[in-house]
């Protein structure tokens, strides 16, 4: 298997883990009537090979989507928005160092130290809403932080519904 296929699948896996803490943002476009917005219907992002993350997100999306009074349809039954999502992951350099000791360096102090680093991966989940008349994006909002491969389904379920409300707290924009 490629290096390159391996950690996106490992990536890919591990979404459904993202942090409680994660750095949320939204962008609207101001000319868009979100008050005609009624019904929504699924098209294609960048999404998840893994079926069981690509699952909780989409219901996830939808739990959402639902609570702020959207109804989905067929796409043939012309709906209002088209719903697409987005994933990517990316790996960062955690470093951290302790030192310890007693007088200056220069004279003869005695000093010492360690560093550790470690690796950690992040993902990003970006939702973009579509007007579905003019294919123009009208809404889009993003969720990142940091990733935890080993945490159990139940976690993942959590995690991602924690990140979905946080970026729908923001849907529809305030006037």
């Amino acid at each position: 298997m490629r290096i390159g296929t391996f950690i996106t699948a490992a990536g890919v896996a591990m979404l459904g883990t993202l942090a409680v803490a994660q750095t949320v943002s939204y962008d609207f476009d101001r000319r868009a009537d979100f008050g005609r917005y009624r019904t929504y219907a699924w098209t294609r992002g960048t999404e998840l090979a893994d079926q069981l993350n690509h699952a909780r997100v989409v219901r996830s999306i939808e739990t959402q989507l639902g609570v702020k009074g959207l109804s989905k349809v067929d796409a043939n039954n012309r709906p209002d928005l088209l719903v697409a999502y987005h994933t990517s992951f990316d790996k960062n350099l955690q470093i951290n160092a302790w030192s310890s000791g007693f007088g200056p360096a220069r004279f003869g102090g005695m000093r010492s130290g360690t560093a550790t680093t470690q690796e950690i991966m992040t993902g990003t989940l970006v939702v973009d809403l579509l007007d579905a008349g003019t294919k123009s994006i009208v809404w889009r909002g993003l969720a990142s932080g940091d990733l935890d491969p080993a945490a159990k389904p139940e976690k993942r379920d959590k995690n991602i519904n924690k990140a979905t409300a946080k970026l729908f707290k923001n849907y529809p924009p305030k006037p």
